[in-house]
């Protein structure tokens, strides 16, 4: 299977008809490269795409990092129907582009990591999509284009609500919060994306899915933001908005249980980089055993299974 570059006349570009992956290169390899490559296979499914080879999808990617000469960047896949008539309608027989994109690491990656991030809240995020987007990476990204457009000052991410208010997530990342001693997670609803730290804290660390309201994050003891890039970011504030019914504009959060949490998840990421330390290839039949996978089919979420290719 050979992929296209992209032009002019690109569903992604004229429709927003594909998907996107960003993932860490790190010392030259993907991180969790599997959980990624099972998000996009059902992504494909479910928007009715022509899957990509994963040896050809793979010897692409391996070629491009080669030819950038980067050891640690931020790497973005993007997944189209490829070229077609005017109209929506698809080609009978689509020829999907890929593009690869590197960038740098964020600066503030490291330098907000140690004190904790601050971040706020944007009430009634809701966009009404569809149920079959529902945790797709797909390339219309209008509602986070402007949920991050309305981001107050002096804060590090955003968490968004719906219409009911539940917590969906950040802007940009997944969140696990802290009652007691258990970690919990929203199930992905709305605009939410099933993140792939997300479904590995769910499986490594016994991370739960439930619902989290107003009420209930206002009695969080510690909490989380989460993504492939950031990995697992602690918390030190919620700045409340004004409009919302908690009666605190600032809540302060334990830092501790959330930095033990971020220096579980380093240890993770280092034996996943040991254990395939010299063995990049991904194996097809490894899919139905991704954390990302497992952790979505608990929670009843995947409306069609993801079988080995």
């Amino acid at each position: 299977m050979s992929f296209l570059a992209p032009g002019l006349h690109d569903r992604g570009l004229a429709y927003g008809d594909g998907l996107f992956e960003t993932l860490r290169l790190e010392a030259g390899r993907l991180r969790f490269w599997p959980e990624h490559l099972a998000r996009l296979t059902w992504g494909c499914r479910a928007l009715v795409l022509p899957e990509p080879d994963v040896v050809a999808l793979y010897a692409a990617i391996h070629a491009a990092v080669l030819e950038s000469g980067r050891l640690d960047a931020v790497v973005k896949l993007i997944y189209t129907a490829g070229a077609g008539a005017r109209g929506y309608l698809r080609s009978q027989t689509p020829s999907p582009s890929l593009t690869i994109l590197f960038s740098d690491l964020p600066e503030t990656l490291m330098a907000s990591a140690p004190n904790g991030l601050v971040v706020g809240v944007l009430p009634d995020q809701s966009t009404g999509s569809l149920p079959t987007l529902r945790g797709l990476k797909h390339l219309n990204r209008l509602s986070q284009v402007l949920a991050r457009a309305a981001w107050p000052a002096d804060v590090d991410e955003c968490l968004l609500c719906d219409a009911q208010g539940q917590l969906l997530g950040g802007t940009q990342s997944n969140l696990c919060w802290l009652e007691g001693n258990q970690w919990f997670t929203p199930p992905i609803a709305g605009m939410a994306i099933a993140g792939t730290v997300r479904g590995l804290l769910i499986r490594h660390f016994g991370v739960k899915v439930a619902p989290l309201a107003w009420g209930r994050l206002s009695l969080a003891r510690a909490l989380v933001l989460t993504n492939a890039v950031r990995g697992v970011q602690p918390v030190v504030r919620i700045l409340w908005p004004k409009a919302t019914a908690s009666a605190i504009a600032e809540q302060r959060l334990a830092l501790a249980p959330a930095q033990t949490l971020a220096a579980g998840w380093q240890a993770l990421c280092l034996a996943d980089q040991t254990a395939h330390a010299g063995d990049p290839a991904f194996k097809p039949a490894d899919l139905m055993q991704t954390a990302w996978v497992s952790s979505l089919n608990q929670e009843g979420f995947l409306s069609m299974p993801i079988h080995n290719p």
